[in-house]
């Protein structure tokens, strides 16, 4: 009877050998095994086998490419604005007994050095710059982090900076700064607009644009708009007017305006000789 019973003991202490001394490495991992607490070996992707109480698998990952979210950091730039950065990092591991052996928790190390590189890099520019050099300070940034590592058993793949967010101050500042270039650009566009029509209406009378004929009936023009204007009013009144008095006080209206016109000819002029150029900013 003890006889079955102990070979009934060594085939279950067999059977538990040989099961824990059999590993499977996926596709694309890695494991490290340890001899007695030395390390041993590094076991590829397939079937591995592991020698039960003196071997150990002190450490398994995977060799793929992963992502790491650095949260959101303060810089200072060149001109001493401050700007919270959000940024992400991808990288992997190449070679597992560096990574494992030679640092102290890699993927905290990646960050913390990511995080002193990105603050010094933005030191050396400008607020201004940031928003127009984002691929340089990406490009930048993986290269030299890429030199730091290179000991260290990973590569750095890509940096990206995900956002660039100034001070809400400077964000009005931007804001009210874009504003006022659309606002010019606009005016300009209508300035150009009126003078390409005023051109176009002197070519149609046959007149020069510059002649008091030509001034004159622009400035009879703009009485009788603004008159049509006041009519559609809801308030407004009709009233009835001998048409020679009419030209007597639109002739008038021209000659209180012709002095304040004419002083002004000789830069309309400017503009219809140079047809539809831009004015100078």
């Amino acid at each position: 009877m003890a006889q079955y019973i102990l070979a009934l003991l060594i085939s279950l202490g067999i059977g538990f050998g040989v099961n824990s001394s059999i590993r499977i490495i996926s596709d694309g991992d890695e494991a490290l095994v340890a001899r007695l607490g030395k390390y041993n070996r590094t076991l590829k992707p397939g079937l591995q086998f592991v020698l039960p109480v003196i071997e150990k698998i002190v450490h398994y990952d995977t060799l793929r490419e992963r992502l790491l979210d650095i949260p959101k950091q303060e810089a200072i730039t060149k001109d001493n604005v401050p700007l919270t950065i959000d940024a992400l990092v991808f990288w992997k591991i190449q070679d597992m007994r560096k990574s494992f052996y030679d640092i102290q928790g890699v993927e905290d190390a990646i960050g913390n050095l990511v995080t002193t590189t990105l603050r010094a890099e933005v030191g050396l520019r400008n607020m201004e710059d940031m928003f127009s050099s984002i691929n340089e300070i990406n490009t930048a940034l993986l290269h030299n982090i890429a030199e730091k590592t290179i000991n260290w058993g990973v590569q750095v793949v890509r940096v990206d900076l995900q956002s660039i967010e100034p001070p809400a101050k400077v964000k009005l500042a931007m804001e009210a700064q874009r504003a006022a270039e659309s606002q010019k650009k606009a005016d300009i566009s209508i300035a150009e607009g009126k003078a390409a029509s005023i051109k176009v209406l002197a070519e149609v009378l046959n007149l020069d644009p510059n002649s008091r004929e030509f001034l004159q009936f622009l400035i009879a023009k703009q009485f009788v708009d603004a008159n049509q204007q006041i009519s559609m009013s809801e308030n407004a009144k009709v009233i009835f007017m001998d048409p020679s008095q009419l030209t007597e006080a639109l002739t008038g209206l021209i000659d209180q305006d012709m002095s304040r016109v004419e002083s002004q000819a000789a830069m309309r002029g400017k503009l219809f000789s140079k047809g539809n150029s831009h004015p100078k900013e």
